[in-house]
């Protein structure tokens, strides 16, 4: 999948419009990547005066679950927007946001493919056990783990089959706050464990990102080394 840098622009642009008039203020980056099946919207200094309020209250929880129900109940028209632009049916929608370095990244999937990613396996043999044995302490050991994107600013992985009977239950229950709560505490759990990523990557990391699919049972987790956005 191919796409010029004007239909990206194009892309960046719709989606601070679309933002803004969902929350009351759009970013002031916003940059896009489109990757094989993957649109990655890289979003910088977004927070609203009430976010930041509340941000400054340590009002975490309540100000992530603000957002990502706004956010979320815009994914319909995002993604029909990329869709459209980029002229790829766009289906699946992620989101995270760190609210303590100001950034964020949206996530959108083409499932008709998902083509692999070469890796070098040494890189994988130090890597993977690193990503269980931290995430043991946070949720079920992922079945299976897969590098979707790597370069010289990100590196993507997908886990498989993270959740807990207790996640199970809470997504029956449609108690996504809870859930929203819980992800949060995964993600400081794996930010306690930068330096040994930061180790494995030989380099430092500069954000850290979670991306959940309750529904599919896996989730995106992403390490970002340099600020892709200007």
């Amino acid at each position: 999948m191919v796409a010029t840098q004007e239909d990206l622009l194009s892309v960046s642009s719709s989606f601070s419009r679309i933002i803004k008039r969902g929350i009351g203020k759009g970013p002031e980056a916003c940059y896009t990547v489109l990757k094989a099946n993957r649109l990655y919207v890289y979003i910088r200094n977004f927070m609203t005066p009430a976010e930041e309020i509340l941000t400054d209250k340590k009002e975490y929880n309540l100000v992530m679950r603000y957002r990502s129900s706004v956010i979320a109940a815009l994914s319909d028209e995002l993604l029909q927007e990329a869709s459209q632009l980029l002229g790829i049916p766009f289906e699946s929608f992620y989101q995270d946001w760190n609210y303590n370095t100001n950034s964020g990244i949206l996530l959108l999937v083409n499932n008709d493919f998902n083509p692999d990613v070469k890796i070098d396996e040494s890189f994988e043999r130090k890597l993977f056990p690193l990503v269980r044995m931290v995430g043991s302490q946070l949720h079920k050991i992922p079945s299976g783990l897969k590098v979707v994107k790597y370069t010289h600013n990100i590196c993507v992985v997908e886990s498989k089959e993270i959740m807990l009977p207790l996640e199970h239950l809470l997504l029956e229950q449609g108690n996504i706050d809870l859930l929203l709560t819980h992800a949060a505490e995964i993600k400081k759990g794996y930010v306690q464990h930068r330096e040994l990523f930061e180790e494995a990557f030989n380099g430092l990391i500069e954000d850290l990102f979670i991306m959940w699919d309750y529904k599919q049972n896996k989730s995106y987790l992403i390490f970002s080394f340099n600020k892709v956005y200007t």
